[in-house]
Formats: structure tokens, sequence, C-alpha cells
């Protein structure tokens, strides 16, 4: 969001909130706050409450107005980094435009790359994984690239980052950067259509003017014939994420896909457009991280109130903010379950945790936090 719509956005709810404040009842910062939106616009955002906030837009999923509280402090985050109010060197490990980071180290680290998997010949077909997914299960990774390449001629493995986290952090202009360098890519390889299996990295895409001549289709569009019967036994539900929360595209294909599979669904309370973000949104995870393992709690509580012996996601993210909270809960990606490829998550996560309190852990940390820009 630019600063005209942001300021928009701005006077909008100044004039137009009602201070029912149905939006605090949803939202952990707007309640540790305890003022309505325009009471908040008016007075300005600190630096403190612009990072503590999961930038999830629940807040304008349930205003009655529409009103986007969420773009005020989303904005505030870019004003605190251009005024150096904060120092965001401290985050660069997640900064995906660097050489390094937490993602990197970790393939690195366990001898992940996709070197035989076509990357630069040309093809109408992308695959977008997204980051977290292609860092944290290769396996599935390969999966879906090996199927996609049953229907679509050579599809090219694209491993960026659509730079949603330098969005997120207030580096806008670094983000966009990232975006043009992966349009130039996509043109000068002949691509016409992404198929994306994340959901933030579809959004991002979808929104972008830049990427309308292309085709942007979803992961479970693109493989819809080729899932399988599900093997699994037990009742499934499905947490739906953040940036699919309005237009619901995931959200819908996921469900039919898995009830065709014959899966055993229930619904948790909140879903949906209300669905509670997993805690890393925002990367509230690195700024508020008692809040982060707050969302995830709640959510696990309402699946198993629900009734569900398995949350399915299908934000790679999601799945890994909740695998290892609760023992009653297996966690797995709609894809493992779809495709037969069932993965380990408390597995992953603790190869993460081992990697940086290993023997190897001064040395990594080092490579971390090398180079400060």
């Amino acid at each position: 969001m630019n600063e005209e719509r942001s300021q928009d956005c701005k006077n909008k709810i100044i004039e137009q909130c009602m201070g029912c404040r149905t939006c605090l009842e949803s939202c952990r910062v707007l309640t540790e706050i305890n003022e309505d939106p325009a009471s908040i616009a008016l007075r300005g955002i600190n630096v403190s409450e612009a990072f503590s906030c999961a930038l999830c837009g629940k807040c304008e999923a349930v205003c009655p107005l529409g009103l986007s509280p969420y773009h005020m402090f989303e904005q505030r985050r870019i004003e605190a980094v251009k005024n150096k109010e904060m120092d965001v060197n401290e985050y660069r490990y997640l900064f995906p435009d660097r050489d390094v980071t937490v993602m990197s180290i970790f393939r690195d680290y366990y001898g992940i790359n996709y070197n035989d998997l076509n990357s630069s010949v040309p093809s109408d077909t992308a695959f977008f994984p997204g980051c977290t997914i292609m860092t944290y299960s290769p396996g599935l990774t390969r999966k879906v690239h090996e199927i996609l390449g049953q229907k679509y001629k050579d599809p090219i493995l694209f491993t960026e980052c659509c730079g949603l986290p330098m969005y997120q952090i207030g580096l806008p202009e670094r983000g966009d950067k990232i975006k043009e360098g992966i349009l130039a890519k996509a043109s000068s390889l002949g691509v016409k259509r992404f198929i994306v299996a994340c959901p933030n990295c579809y959004y991002q895409f979808k929104k972008e003017k830049t990427f309308k001549g292309f085709e942007i289709i979803t992961v479970y569009e693109a493989l819809k014939d080729y899932f399988v019967p599900t093997q699994l036994k037990g009742v499934y539900t499905v947490h739906d994420s953040c940036p699919d929360r309005f237009e619901g595209i995931y959200a819908a294909q996921v469900r039919e896909a898995l009830d065709k599979a014959g899966c055993v669904r229930v619904e948790m309370k909140h879903r949906g457009k209300e669905s509670i973000c997993c805690g890393s949104s925002g990367q509230l995870g690195h700024f508020r991280p008692e809040w982060s393992k707050g969302h995830e709690l709640q959510a696990l509580e309402e699946a198993e109130e629900a009734g569900a012996n398995m949350i399915l996601a299908y934000c790679h993210a999601c799945v890994l903010n909740f695998a290892n909270v609760s023992p009653k809960i297996k966690i797995l990606h709609a894809l493992n379950v779809l495709l037969g490829f069932i993965e380990d998550y408390g597995e992953v996560k603790q190869k993460a945790s081992d990697m940086f309190t290993g023997p190897d852990a001064l040395d990594l940390w080092g490579k971390l936090f090398e180079d400060p820009e």
C-alpha cells in the first residue's frame, strides 16, 4: 500500500469508524491498546504497536463497514524503518534479497537443492512453490514438480521468494525489486503461467498489475485430476490462511479436493474470513513471539473442540507454526494428504532447532548476521 492510499484509509477510519469495537474482540494488538481505530488514527501509532500487529486483515474482515485498521499499522512500519526509529538490520536474517537467510542456511546445511530440475530452459509454465515449502519440504516440492511435468512440458522451478517479508518488515522498495527480478526472469524464459503453491505468493502476484499478463493459478487447480484417495484415518479440519481471508480461493479448492478424496471434515469456530492467524503473519513470531504462540494455541484448541484430530493447512508457514505444539493434533499440509506424501513436521522443526544449537551453531549464527546492511 502506497502512502497516498494509506492516508485515504486513515481518513476513512477517522470519518466513518462507529466505535463499535468489534475489531478489538478479534485482534490482540487492538485489545491491548483498548482504543477504537478512529482514536488510534487521530493520535498516531507508536513503533511498538506497529510491529505488534499481525497484518492479518481480520480487523477488516469483521468490521461492519469494511474499514482496514491494519493498513495504518503497515504504513507505520514503513515510516519507522525510513525514519530509523528501529534498527531493521536486527532482522536481516529474514531479508530474502540477501544471500544468507535462515532458510538458505537450512538448505545449505542439509544439502537441499534443485540443481537437477529445470530452472533455465524456456517453458510456458513455471512452478512457484514459495520459499517455505521449498526449504522445509523438498520432497513434497519435488513431488509436485514431477506431477506437474506430466501435464505441462518442462515446468520451470522458481526458487525465488515473492518478496512478502520485505513488505511486512517495512521495506516495500526492496519487495518491489524482488518482484521485478521475478518478472524479468519469467519474461526472458517465455513463461505464460505461474502455478503457485503458497497463498502468500499467489496473492502477491495476483494483486500486481505487472503480472496481469500471466495466468496465475493455484497448485490445487492445476493438480485437481491427480489427487489420490485418502489413506488417512481420522477427522480433519482446515486452517485457513490470512492472505486467502477475503477471496477464499484456496479455502474452497482445498476443501473440495479433500472432500473428493474421501476425507472426513469438521470446521473450526473461526474459519474463512474470520480465521485465526497462525501467528506467523506480519513476522509476528519475530516481533511478538508470545502472541504468536497464543495464536497457535487458540487455533489448536478450536480444532480439538470441533472434534478434529488433524489440522490440514495450505500455507506451509502455518503448518510449521502448528507442528509440535499439541500431541493430540496431527499437523499436515493439505498436499501431503492429496498426493499421498506424508511428512513428519515435528522432525522438520527439530532439524531447524538442532542446526542452531548443535556443534556448528556458532558458525551458523555468525553467517546469519554477517555483512550488515
